[in-house]
């Protein structure tokens, strides 16, 4: 898997692994529908419906749908033209009643989507800047997308958080004519609302702030004449603009915007692309519509609404009654049972389908992985003796389902920053040498209190972790004046009830670049805005990592013949939980696993982390060769050419030697060269390595610093320097090049890089090692030399989405988080 910006791929992974476990991608197969309930190709038996986002159940209203049968009858199946040219005679009337609802100009649109994508680029232009709400509808995003790629300034807030809005807002207003805070009126995942009178408090105090509304989920629920909850709680501002859906309680199909000025609405209904270009609502929809609409315009529709609110209210009193916990308490008919673990809420949902119950799995990216939960709507249509049904079925299946995975419900509540019934620190699960059923657990936060035969017969031999090189790490990384360069380690082994090690791992907490595994044209659009800020923690976060920023290869051993491994992995993530909690970091991460494990897949993804693509990593093995041109013979016709040409003509010209007795300044002189290397490289976006490591990799004897120096008629300066060196962890088996620089004023003429790499190769043999491992990074170059491509993944775990949407949203401008 290659690293790309952690967007779709994940979305993938998560998804899919939903309809693998047969709760996402379901069917119908019902030959009729006549209320709320189905049959699923995944259920045993006929279910209830509570999934459904057709609120008043008007769906079957039979005046809608004589509408539809009407408008087929008079225009049939579609009117094939775009609405620049004709529109049927049922949008002037539509639009007509909707200006009666809204109180206000409408635009009937094909979508709320595609209303999206007509309005936001017909109103904004590149002398306004978009703030959108972390948790803003994504079809918003797509349209904003459409004007950030002209230049349109855009950023990212958290969630309903109207103070950051306020100062954002301040600094903007002076570079900027107007600036479009853009929200949900309702939203869609935990049923919770706009702050809508915070917000027009901050339109009344500042001119330039524009508020535009996606209210698809609050669209006849609320609100007179079921204009909505936006609407519904103030009436439209002259700054305001609203986009709402018709496929939800309205029961139709389509979209509307909505705009206080009738010069506004003809302007997007003249420009906006989707209604210039693309099909208009056809025939059946819009004569549903139209009966919808007057129906909305009755006094029978406050009366749906109130049957509505009944149900809602009735469903708060039984969530409390059953002692579930509910994320987000609202007046909303959408509500959310926190799970925590993708398999905790497979699971349930599972179950509850067997019970006669369809109800929503809440999962990523609508949520973070590790907030799970069971999302559920309320319709008219509900009974209260279904509601309760359902929901005590809800209640004793959650209970059943995290007694079986022994996930007590106070991590539950912990996941979701809820306050929890029972008091309890994550902290306390894992602590010191404790007996966790048949496995006995030792965590230290030294390696010298490790058992220095053991942990290098595990794991020594991997990578440049052994434990020498981690002691060495340990001195390195304490003590120092930036933040980055701190880290907290913890080493966890697990054994078996014989003695016998099932899991040994190091872990370490330090600040990471929320970019660092981006492709580098985001990493680069990052680092600029770090410069211009001056912030160089712009966009960074505090995560628990197995492994180190330094170190590379496998860092996590697990006896996967033991029928105790799982449950190995189990108490190292509620260990990684529990350092989460203890040093406030926003996630952890399981990094360079190998890719194509399906298993670990499975597991790791049921116990809420996703996958991540890294880079590829290469390792050279077969050193048994005694000549350069031995070495030659190994490769590739075509690698023989370049390693000839750009290689061997070349070795003559260097003096290579191991560093020894070295002085303060040849150690500056290798802290420059790696500086030169680090500032053009953005494949893994890392922090600057402290000056304090490289002195201590002088000292060390499982360290060598291979320095190559031109020799004298080829370098003409005063005092001769190494124009590359390469700081190279040594173990038993494995010589691991960790840091390169390079003196780029002699690259060009004299192939630096590639004699360095070729150089070590060269003393890998001289050490008889059996492998080099060559890391990530120029991946085409080192297979020249005959290295093997390791493809490795990572695994994440985030308190929340927001850095990793900030991080995927910079693919044109700028993206600012706060």
């Amino acid at each position: 898997m290659k690293k790309t910006t952690p967007s779709v791929d994940i979305v993938f992974e998560v998804l899919n692994y939903g309809a693998k476990n047969d709760v996402m991608h379901l069917n119908t197969l019902n030959t009729k529908l006549n209320g709320n309930k189905l049959y699923l190709d995944k259920a045993s038996k006929e279910v209830i419906n509570f999934g459904s986002c057709s609120y008043l159940g008007l769906e079957f209203d039979e005046r809608l749908r004589q509408g539809a049968i009407n408008a087929i009858n008079n225009y049939g199946t579609q009117f094939s033209s775009s609405r620049a040219y004709v529109s049927i005679s049922y949008y002037e009337e539509l639009e007509a009643l909707f200006n009666q609802i809204f109180d206000a100009y409408s635009v009937v649109t094909p979508t709320s989507t595609l209303g999206h994508i007509g309005t936001i680029p017909v109103l904004i232009d590149d002398k306004d800047a978009i703030i959108l709400d972390h948790q803003v509808h994504n079809s918003v995003h797509t349209a904003v997308n459409l004007v950030k790629a002209k230049g349109v300034y855009t950023e990212l807030i958290r969630h309903n958080r109207i103070d950051i809005l306020e100062d954002r807002i301040k600094e903007l207003r002076q570079k900027y004519n107007k600036i479009w805070y853009m929200a949900d009126g309702v939203y869609s995942m935990y049923g919770d609302v706009t702050p809508i009178n915070e917000v027009y408090e901050l339109m009344n105090k500042y001119p330039e702030l524009y508020y535009y509304v996606d209210d698809a989920h609050g669209m006849s629920c609320f609100g007179k004449h079921g204009r909505g909850y936006a609407l519904g709680q103030k009436p439209i501002h002259e700054r305001m603009v609203l986009i709402t859906s018709l496929a939800k309680a309205f029961a139709t199909g389509g979209g509307v915007a909505v705009f206080p000025t009738k010069e506004m609405a003809h302007r997007v209904r003249t420009c906006g692309s989707s209604l210039v270009t693309s099909g208009p609502m056809q025939p059946s929809g819009l004569g549903a519509a139209v009966a919808s609409a007057k129906i909305h315009l009755s006094n029978e529709l406050g009366k749906m609404q109130d049957q509505l609110n009944e149900n809602i209210k009735y469903t708060n009193l039984a969530i409390k009654k059953y002692g579930l916990p509910l994320v987000s308490e609202s007046k909303t008919p959408i509500f959310f049972i926190g799970a925590s673990l993708p398999k905790i809420g497979y699971s349930i949902i599972s179950r509850m389908l067997n019970d006669g119950y369809y109800v929503n799995a809440g999962i990523f990216p609508g949520v973070p992985i590790k907030n799970t939960g069971i999302r559920f709507t309320i319709t008219k249509l509900h009974t209260f003796s279904e509601i309760e049904k359902m929901v005590a079925a809800l209640a004793y299946h959650h209970a059943e389902v995290l007694k079986e995975e022994n996930f007590p419900i106070s991590k539950v509540y912990q996941a979701f920053k809820m306050k929890e019934p029972v008091e309890q620190k994550l902290e306390a699960i894992i602590s010191g040498n404790e007996k966790i059923s048949d496995l006995s657990v030792q965590n230290e936060s030294s390696i010298i209190n490790i058992d220095k035969n053991e942990w290098n017969s595990l794991l020594g031999n991997r990578g440049s972790f052994d434990w020498d090189g981690l002691k060495l790490l340990e001195e390195s990384f304490s003590n120092n004046e930036k933040a980055e360069n701190n880290w907290i380690f913890d080493y966890l082994i697990i054994k078996d009830n014989i003695g016998r090690p099932v899991l040994a791992t190091f872990l370490t907490t330090s600040v990471w670049k929320d970019d660092m595994l981006s492709p580098e044209a985001v990493s680069e659009q990052v680092e600029a805005k770090r410069k211009l800020t001056n912030d160089p923690y712009y966009l960074t976060s505090k995560l628990v990592s197995i492994g180190s920023l330094l170190t590379e290869g496998d860092h996590l051993y697990v006896d996967r013949a033991s029928t105790y491994w799982k449950e190995a992995l189990r108490i190292l993530l509620d260990k990684m939980a529990s350092l989460q909690e203890k040093h406030k970091a926003t996630g952890t991460l399981l990094r360079d696993l190998k890719q194509g494990d399906d298993e670990m897949d499975a597991f790791l993804m049921d116990n809420g982390l996703f996958k991540i693509g890294m880079p590829v990593t290469h390792l050279i093995d077969g050193l048994d060769w005694t000549t350069k041109e031995e070495f030659v013979s190994t490769l590739s016709t075509r690698s023989r050419r370049h390693i000839r040409r750009d290689v061997m003509d070349y070795i003559d010209k260097y003096d290579i030697a191991i560093a020894k007795n070295v002085t303060s300044d040849e150690i500056e002189n290798w802290y420059e060269l790696y500086m030169n290397v680090k500032s053009k490289s953005l494949l893994l976006n890392t922090f600057n390595l402290p000056f304090k490591l490289f002195r201590n990799m002088a000292d060390a004897p499982n360290w060598e610093i291979l320095l190559l120096s031109l020799k004298p008629e080829y370098d003409t300066r005063e005092v001769r320097k190494p124009v590359a060196m390469v700081c190279c962890n040594v173990t038993e088996d494995c010589y691991n090049p960790m840091i390169v620089g390079i003196d780029y004023n002699y690259q060009d003429e004299f192939k630096c890089y590639k004699q360095a790499v070729y150089q070590v190769i060269e003393r890998a043999r001289i050490l008889n090692k059996k492998v080099v491992n060559l890391g990530f990074s120029a991946s085409v170059e080192k297979q020249k030399y005959g290295a093997k491509v390791i493809e490795v993944v990572a695994y994440m775990q985030s308190q929340d989405n927001f850095s990793l949407e900030v991080v995927s949203s910079v693919n044109v401008l700028e993206t600012i988080t706060a």
